[in-house]
């Protein structure tokens, strides 16, 4: 009888560690939840004004936007290609930090459109001298730019990541 009193309380104690256990696990998995709920709710807002800040960098170096900005009649061809090149590099210095919140495919497509966009207007500058006016190199890098559309192929894979997101 001794040893019958002793196995039911060693079974109880059993139960209530097994159940408290449990009680436990649950609370620990739910404040994990939880957090992650938080965590997702802080760093979705930001990963979708990333991809915002990140479209509206690529129609500011969009070669049609760029030109109808940047160009100045008076201003010769080398003044011109240091203004676009110059505006490019500040849009993507200004906007370099968001790479942490998009996805690395879609960054490098991006930096990949800036580096191609600045490829074209070195080349098409390359064939005017330094000193002529600007107009013509203006409408020669726009036909040059139409050829490579690379700012569509770069924001439509931006919008097709954002569309991951949901």
């Amino acid at each position: 009888m001794n040893y019958t009193a002793i196995i039911i309380a060693c079974l109880v104690v059993a139960t209530i560690l097994v159940v408290a256990k449990l009680a436990i696990d649950y609370s620990v998995k739910r404040q994990t939840l939880d957090n992650g709920k938080t965590v997702k709710g802080i760093v979705l807002p930001l990963r979708l004004q990333a991809y915002e800040r990140m479209a509206l960098f690529l129609e500011r170096i969009e070669p049609n936007q760029l030109v109808m900005r940047i160009h100045n009649n008076g201003l010769n061809v080398a003044q011109e290609q240091n203004l676009l090149l110059t505006a490019i590099r500040s849009e993507f210095e200004h906007n370099l930090s968001q790479q942490i919140y998009i996805s690395s495919p879609v960054w490098n497509q991006i930096s990949g459109a800036k580096d191609d966009i600045i490829d074209i207007i070195d080349a098409v500058a390359k064939t005017f001298e330094p000193t002529d006016d600007s107009l013509a190199f203006a409408e020669a890098l726009l036909a040059a730019a139409a050829e490579k559309p690379v700012v569509y192929q770069a924001m439509a894979l931006l919008k097709a990541d954002v569309q991951r997101l949901f």
